[in-house]
């Protein structure tokens, strides 16, 4: 499967941005918890999920507006800055390059009780919780979840739409592949690897090669 061709921009916060989140399930719940955390919710337009005629038509009193293939016509016309919340990350990774595509922005939410090093690089349209710490000189991919409590340690990379679950470490100079799934409370040791669309288990541990 070839790498996921994410473009990034980086955003400055002024008022004329506008977020929608894309999926209106857990993980969609989860980015609009983030956003709202970290003061956003003037700036939250609402969500889009295909499966809208489906669910609740407000989620925590922000609309469900319609499907995907709405807010790429709404794209067409106006900027709006999106957080692609769908917890399969191959589905996430299509959805946010179609997007890309149509001239789509993609807003990185950090809760304010994460820690992200200065020096840490968080590409678009990812979703930081609370709790996270992000250390020196790590490069995280475009469209990742670092979950509550997870840790991402110096030198580390994390390839693009990559889920680091609750509490899941990487470890100092480690590489995640993109696509990449770690269970809660799961570990990479120092300078390990995890290949692209692997999937660590809960409480699993992978350690470098001929450690």
């Amino acid at each position: 499967m070839p790498e996921p061709e994410v473009e990034v921009q980086r955003l400055a916060l002024d008022e004329e941005i506008r977020v929608a989140i894309v999926g209106a399930g857990g993980y969609g719940r989860v980015a609009l918890d983030v956003l709202l955390a970290g003061g956003l919710g003037d700036r939250v337009l609402g969500f889009y999920d295909d499966a809208h005629a489906a669910i609740s038509d407000k989620v925590r009193g922000y609309p469900v507006l319609g499907d995907v293939e709405m807010l790429k016509s709404m794209l067409s016309v106006e900027p709006v800055h999106v957080v692609v919340a769908i917890t399969d990350n191959t589905a996430r990774l299509r959805v946010a390059n179609s997007l890309r595509g149509l001239g789509g922005q993609f807003f990185t939410a950090v809760h304010p009780l994460a820690y992200v090093s200065g020096v840490a690089t968080i590409e678009g349209g990812c979703v930081v919780a609370a709790g996270v710490a992000v250390h020196p000189d790590t490069a995280v991919g475009s469209h990742c979840f670092l979950g509550p409590g997870s840790v991402v340690d110096r030198d580390a990379e994390v390839g693009a739409g990559s889920w680091i679950s609750a509490g899941a470490v990487v470890g100092s100079g480690a590489r995640v592949g993109a696509r990449a799934v770690l269970g809660p409370n799961s570990s990479v040791g120092r300078k390990a690897t995890v290949e692209a669309d692997a999937e660590v288990g809960a409480l699993r541990h992978v350690a470098r090669e001929g450690a």
